[in-house]
């Protein structure tokens, strides 16, 4: 069975309003209106506490980053701290073990590439 849950919800409500408009005292296979009224309000319910679900889920993403960005920053100040103290610096075990490089392991980046001679001769 496809599912098209917005188009269920119409097709519910829709439903729902023809027969309190139309038929509101008949049984049709031994459902009554009150039957029918009640099931779909379960559906609607179930679909209201995805919706929240859903505002929780975009709420939490949103805490988190800004979480994130508080901790960024609290760690940046602590790594300049590392690099500023005295004791330590931006060559200590310390500063490479909060994942930076130290200053003694750093490569210079610059390279010399050697050309080489054209062979191809001239005709």
């Amino acid at each position: 069975m496809k599912q098209y849950p917005k188009r269920y919800k119409e097709m519910f409500e829709r439903a729902l309003n023809a027969l309190r408009n139309m038929a509101p005292e008949t049984k049709f296979k031994g459902i009554t209106l009150a039957d029918f009224a009640a099931q779909v309000e379960r559906s609607l319910a179930t679909r209201r506490h995805l919706d929240d679900l859903d505002d929780q889920t975009v709420i939490g993403l949103i805490d988190r980053e800004t979480e994130d960005e508080k901790t960024l920053a609290m760690l940046a100040d602590i790594v300049d701290g590392v690099v500023g103290h005295e004791d330590f610096g931006d060559d200590s075990a310390l500063y490479e073990a909060l994942g930076f490089v130290r200053k003694s392991q750093r490569k210079s980046g610059l390279t010399r590439r050697k050309r080489k001679a054209e062979t191809k001769e001239m005709p």
